[in-house]
């Protein structure tokens, strides 16, 4: 059993008889729509925190190798002399 407010389930009627659909059908097809917007959103904050886990790391990478980086390049490229 679903219970609405009346307000709600009159403007859920008004769209049900606009589009020639049975109230069961549009709150169905709302609540899948409602679940669907659920999983695209869970995923896409693992996106982020995948990406931002991601970046963390090869911020952590470059600046590990950034004065190995610099050690190497010593006396490699003298442009002075």
């Amino acid at each position: 059993m679903l219970t609405l407010p009346a307000d709600l389930l009159q403007a859920v009627d008004t769209a049900a008889r606009r589009l020639g659909q049975k109230r069961s059908q549009v709150v169905r097809q709302l609540l899948q729509d409602w679940l669907e917007r659920q999983r695209q959103q869970e995923f896409e904050a693992l996106l982020a925190e995948g990406y931002q886990a991601m970046a963390r790391e090869a911020a952590g990478i470059t600046s590990e190798s950034l004065p190995l980086q610099a050690t190497a390049a010593e006396g490699v490229w003298r442009w002075d002399e």
